[in-house]
């Protein structure tokens, strides 16, 4: 092959290699493609990748092509001053044995003897750092000595895998923190929703051992907020992040589940929200001022015998140049004449949401026409 063609066919391989190892995530399957694209460009029978062991005193197998079952992945080599791997990585430089029979610095494991290994070149991987991570290791089962352009290639191929272990590994140590992460978050959730069932069944406990119908009145209403918060956690946590999620699913399965608790009111829900993601710190308390309005509406806005118009809860959320505006609102009866005169926050429901609206820096903006509204403004949290 002339010298021309054969530097074009290094070249193509070189970019497959490259191509292949940017759309691939296992480090297995890179390895073992670098190992039959190596004997495919120098003509060799086989090749494989060794890779140095936590301990520092062993070589694996990681990967190959050519050998007999038993070998890739399952045979670990001792890193002893006779041999040619580690004698390699030492030097830094590749380490050429024409036949391993004429060879006396090097001490040969068995498993390539048996394979009919005639001819070495151990060429050493390194990291970035310049910390070693193995070598690529070319054989051929005939006396082979590279010339200066097969080393050079060699060298240049060694050169590419080394970042390509390198971000591979940090992909893997990443996937493996995200895992740990989810993990220990499922369980501080499981752990929030034990202590809040706890607290629920403490605070039902308490009420039906009250004496009088108004403190079992009110602890109910405490048992019912607190079941909200349970609700607004599972559904911030169910969402697979704890920093965002999608604010239209979020509120739309939170009021759907409200509406299913008390379907025998028969109201529709209409629901108008942008795409548009927030915050765990704002979903929490905006889901448990929702959770307030709609609870109350439900309860007290239509029970109004002469009421014609269909049942109606409205929820609608807009992205105003950095900032949220969301409004809730039914048309049942509207506020009572002595609420919607007093200042609002006078109410135990309506104190609450103004407590939680100061979370995410909002003022609730009432009304109570054709209905009750609440409107917020408020400054969306990156």
């Amino acid at each position: 092959m002339a010298d021309f063609e054969r530097m074009q066919r290094r070249q193509r391989i070189l970019a497959d290699f490259g191509e292949f190892a940017q759309q691939s995530e296992d480090l297995d399957a890179v390895l073992t493609e670098a190992c039959r694209l190596i004997g495919d460009a120098l003509g060799t029978d086989l090749a494989k990748v060794l890779e140095i062991e936590t301990d520092s005193q062993t070589l694996l197998v990681r990967a190959g092509v050519g050998w007999q079952p038993g070998v890739v992945g399952e045979v670990h080599l001792p890193m002893g001053e006779h041999s040619s791997e580690t004698f390699a990585i030492k030097e830094g430089v590749p380490v050429i044995t024409p036949d391993m029979s004429t060879e006396t610095r090097f001490e040969f494991p068995d498993f390539m003897k048996e394979a009919g290994v005639v001819g070495v070149v151990n060429v050493p991987i390194f990291l970035l750092g310049n910390k070693p991570y193995g070598l690529l290791q070319v054989d051929s089962r005939k006396p082979w000595k590279p010339d200066e352009h097969d080393t050079e290639f060699l060298r240049t191929y060694a050169a590419i895998l080394g970042p390509v272990i390198d971000r591979l590994h940090k992909v893997h140590a990443l996937k493996k923190a995200t895992d740990q992460n989810a993990t220990l978050l499922r369980e501080l959730q499981h752990r929030i929703k034990n202590n809040i069932g706890t607290i629920t069944g403490l605070v039902r406990l308490r009420m039906h051992r009250a004496s009088s119908d108004e403190v079992r009145y009110e602890l109910g209403v405490i048992g019912e907020r607190i079941e909200a918060l349970s609700l607004v956690h599972e559904h911030v946590y169910a969402a697979r992040s704890a920093d965002r999620l999608p604010l239209r699913p979020y509120v739309t399965q939170l009021l759907v589940g409200l509406l299913a608790l008390h379907e025998e009111a028969g109201v529709r829900l209409d629901v108008q929200i942008d795409d548009v993601e927030v915050s765990s710190d704002t979903a929490i308390p905006l889901g448990l001022i929702l959770n307030e309005f709609t609870t109350n509406s439900l309860k007290y806005a239509f029970k109004n015998e002469g009421q014609s118009d269909e049942a109606l809860i409205a929820v609608e959320a807009r992205e105003r140049e950095g900032r949220l505006w969301v409004r809730i609102c039914d048309n049942g009866k509207g506020l009572p004449p002595k609420t919607s005169d007093a200042r609002p926050g006078s109410g135990t429901g309506m104190a609450l949401i103004e407590g939680l609206a100061r979370q995410i820096r909002a003022k609730p903006d009432w009304a109570s026409e054709r209905g009750t509204t609440l409107t917020l403004d408020f400054p969306r949290r990156k």
